[in-house]
Formats: structure tokens, sequence, C-alpha cells
């Protein structure tokens, strides 16, 4: 099935584009799709306990199955004061 991330901030900064569009087993998990954005961009800081995917506007838990036509945004918890 065919996907789009959608990135935020930092992600879009580093990754240099705004969206990826991946093809993706049906049935992939958020954990599974933060893996292989880890492989396609190898210098995002995607850390498991820091980064959290919206999916359809609610944040995703990692066992969470995505599916074709779901909206996606990658971004990270960011800490200020």
């Amino acid at each position: 099935m065919r996907i789009t991330v959608n990135f935020s901030s930092l992600f879009r900064t580093l990754a240099g584009v705004d969206q990826v569009e991946l093809e993706v087993a049906g049935g992939v998990t958020a954990d599974r799709l933060l893996s292989l954005l880890a492989q396609k961009y190898p210098d995002l800081p995607l850390e498991r306990d820091k980064t959290f995917f919206l999916l359809n506007g609610q944040i995703a838990k990692g066992d969470q199955m995505i599916r074709e036509g779901d909206q996606i945004r990658l971004f990270q918890l960011s800490a200020g004061g």
C-alpha cells in the first residue's frame, strides 16, 4: 500500500522535504513505519521515546496499524520554558 508521511518542524528541515510517499506492506504498525523512516533518513533523530505519529489527528501507539488513506504526521515532543 502507498502512504504519505508529513514531516513537522525539525524533521522537515533535516529531511529537506515536507512529506514522503512510501510503499509499505499492508498492516504496517507505527513502530515499523518509524524503522522504515530511520532506514530511509538515517540523519533524522528518530528516538522512539521522543518521536510520535499523529494518525488522523490522534497520537498513534507503537502497535497501531496504519491503513491506506490515513493522514500521518511525524513530530517530536520538545520541552521548553
